[in-house]
Parts: structure tokens; sequence; C-alpha cells
């Protein structure tokens, strides 16, 4: 794919808590310079503190970076959160060098629909119709995914590859999927909460009927499987 231990000059768009920039600074060359770029500045601190990298606070659509300075960029799963993805698509590639290459991860359109299948239902037994509704609508993730971003990357850059990878969620049992439901997945296609205890009382309401879905679901072992199809572009500059 590319030989990271050749790399002098890398980007980490989205950098998160750090993940991708402790792999980069790892793998690239000794002494490389690794900038982690981020739009929450606690993110920026964090991994610049922890990973000895370069921090940078700046949108993916507008970076405060000099042209063809990397050899490397890695967007994370970033792309989809974009306003204007051929707009960041084009700083992406304006920032590097001839021969370049980004990494830009993304997920499969079906990538943990089952989960969302079940959300959708927990909604309609819980008679939240407008939620259920909302919920089965389109996303913005739809808007750059393993089946559309190599046609997207395309128009940028000079050649694209795509690397996919099937693999599942493993809920050892229900309430470990239960908990994770109820971190933030129960609000999909919510309306506008005005109070902090309202995600709670939804995650009360919507719970019970979730659990009797996935208990359906879940095998002999108990435990809970949902298909996930995620990979990696690869996409060069000449």
């Amino acid at each position: 794919m590319i030989d990271v231990q050749r790399v002098y000059a890398a980007l980490d768009v989205g950098c998160g808590e750090g993940r991708m920039t402790a792999a980069l600074r790892a793998r690239a060359a000794p002494g490389a310079w690794i900038v982690a770029l981020d739009v929450q500045p606690d993110a920026v601190a964090l991994t610049r503190a922890q990973h000895q990298a370069d921090g940078l606070q700046a949108s993916i659509a507008s970076l405060p970076l000099s042209s063809g300075q990397f050899e490397l960029v890695t967007a994370g799963h970033v792309l989809p959160s974009a306003v204007d993805i051929p707009r960041a698509l084009r700083e992406l590639r304006r920032v590097l060098s001839p021969g370049g290459v980004l990494l830009a991860s993304a997920d499969s359109e079906s990538s943990g629909r089952r989960l969302l299948d079940w959300h959708v239902e927990a909604c309609r037994r819980a008679g939240l119709t407008d939620q259920a509704s909302r919920a089965a609508a389109p996303s913005a993730r739809g808007r750059f995914t393993l089946e559309n971003g190599a046609h997207t990357l395309s128009r940028t850059f000079d050649t694209v590859e795509v690397h996919a990878r099937d693999d599942v969620l493993a809920f050892p049992s229900v309430d470990t999927l239960l908990r994770l439901y109820a971190t933030g997945l129960h609000l999909r296609g919510a309306p506008a909460l005005n109070d902090p205890g309202d995600a709670d009382a939804l995650a009360d309401k919507l719970r019970p009927h979730l659990r009797n879905i996935a208990s359906a679901a879940a095998g002999p072992d108990g435990r809970v499987i949902v298909p996930r199809r995620s990979g990696c572009f690869v996409a060069r500059t000449l």
C-alpha cells in the first residue's frame, strides 16, 4: 500500500484521540515530522502532548499549511462530516507533495445497518413513529462511503485503490449492547432535546424494546453480532 517507514512528513486529519497519530509516530521514519489536525482544540492538545506531534486546530476545508509539504495524509472517517467534500479533497491534495498518498477510511453503506434497523423498530414499538422515520432516512455519512468514495476521490486524485474489510461488532451480551446504545445511538432521529435529562428519559423508554429485539437475535452463548464492512481508499498524486 505505502512504505510508511520511508515517510518523513505526515498529516493526520481529524486526529481525535490520536490513535492514527501514534501509529504514524511508531512506523514513520525516525525523526519524521508528524502534524495532528482537528477542529476540536482538546483533541489537538491531547494528541500533541501524548504522541510527540505538532498540533493544529483547523478545518479540513481550509488547511493553514503550505502546499506540497506532506508525503502522506491520513483522514480516518472524517470526510463524511465535511461540509464541502470536493473542497476538502482539493485541500488534502494541495498539501501533498508530488507522488504523495492520501489514506482515507470509510464505512460501507450497510455497515452496522442491523443495529440501526433495531433502533428504528424500537422507536416504532415505543410509539415514536416520527423518530423512527427520521432515523431510517439517509444520513450524512452516506455522502462518502466505500460504495461511492472512489468516484468522489477520482475527481481530484490521479489513482484510487479500494481496500475493503468485512468484520463484525461482537457484543458479549445484550446488556453490553444496551450500554453502547444508551451512549448516543438512541438519539438517532430524535428531535432537539432541551434538557440533558431528556436524553436519559428517551434511553429509558427505548431500552426495553431494544432489549427484546436484540435478545431474539442473540446466539446460544448470549452474544449479539452486528456485521460491519469498512475499508480504506489509497488515493495518489502523480
